[in-house]
Formats: C-alpha cells, structure tokens, sequence
C-alpha cells in the first residue's frame, strides 16, 4: 500500500514539472461575485433614485436640526399638558437637564421612526435639541396666534412675559441680541 501511495504522488510530482493536468491553472482568491447577492441598500442607484438619494442624504442634517427644535416643542406641550403653566424652577441646572434629556429622547424617537439613524446624525439631533431650548421662546414671540391656538392665551403671555424677544434663553435669563 505504501508503493501506491509513493507511485501516485510520484505521478503528481511528474505532472507538476511537465506542467500538465491544471499545474498551471490560474488560482481565485476571495468571493465569487458572479452568483453573490448584493443587498437591495447596497445596489448602485441609477438617474433619478440617486439624486433623491442624494437630496436626502444632504437635507438629512437640516431636518434633524429641526426635529430636535420641534422635539423641545413637543416637550414644552407635554409639560402645559401635565403641570399646566410653566413657573420658575427651584433648580435650573436639574431643570435643564430634565429638558435636554427627555427633548433627546423625543427627538431619537421621532427620528428613528422617519429612518434617520446614522450615528453621524447625533450631533445634528443634539444641536437641533440646543437651538430648541435656547431659542424656542423667540417663535412664541415671533407667532403667538400660532401659540395661542397650540397652548392657551396665558401660557403665551406667561412666556413672552418671562422672555425677551430676539434673545437667547440660557438657565432662565434672556441675553438680548
């Protein structure tokens, strides 16, 4: 049996220096592309699908932006709906960092339902929830029929009351622009 086994690989070895029986066949590495599925996400877009892509790839930081803003909307509509009209924390450090908390999570929320998940979109969401908190007050002075109809007539004149116009809010105190 060990002659036989000899004789073959002595018979390969032949082969291998006459250079026949696919000695010399070309060797694959990696994937074989010709029979891969390519996901649906993955797949090359053509004419218009790639410039709606595209657009919504670009838009997507401006719309987390204003989500986060309507996010605090959200939460500031929640709050009349629970506590009734806003009064002056006793601590508004705890205060804002109950507001900016429970904003994100509103604004995680609505953006995961509408598909904008990308963790590179966090800052945006962030920045959107910042821009709400500091300068929300200045839509209420901006519009208030708008507020009047959303809220109530007091909540408005509660806020345009603790706020100055075209300012920043920032732990309670409006900085004038």
């Amino acid at each position: 049996m060990l002659t036989a086994q000899k004789l073959e690989f002595q018979d390969r070895i032949a082969r291998i220096a006459a250079g026949q029986g696919s000695t010399r066949a070309t060797v694959f590495v990696g994937q074989d592309m010709t029979f891969s599925y390519v996901p649906r996400n993955r797949r090359r877009k053509d004419g218009l699908a790639e410039i709606i892509a595209n657009a919504r790839h670009s838009l997507s930081f401006p719309v987390c932006m204003a989500i986060g803003v309507v996010s605090y909307g959200l939460y500031l509509y929640g709050q009349w709906i629970l506590r009734g009209l806003p009064q002056a924390p006793e601590s508004l450090d705890l205060e804002m960092a109950v507001t900016a908390l429970a904003t994100c999570c509103i604004t995680v929320l609505l953006t995961h339902l509408l598909g904008l998940r990308a963790r590179a979109l966090y800052v945006p969401k962030l920045l959107g929830v910042a821009f709400g908190m500091m300068f929300f007050h200045n839509f209420v002075h901006a519009y208030p029929a708008f507020f009047d109809q959303a809220f109530s007539p007091l909540w408005v004149a509660k806020i345009t009351s603790m706020t100055e116009p075209h300012s920043l809010l920032f732990r309670g105190v409006s900085f004038s622009f």
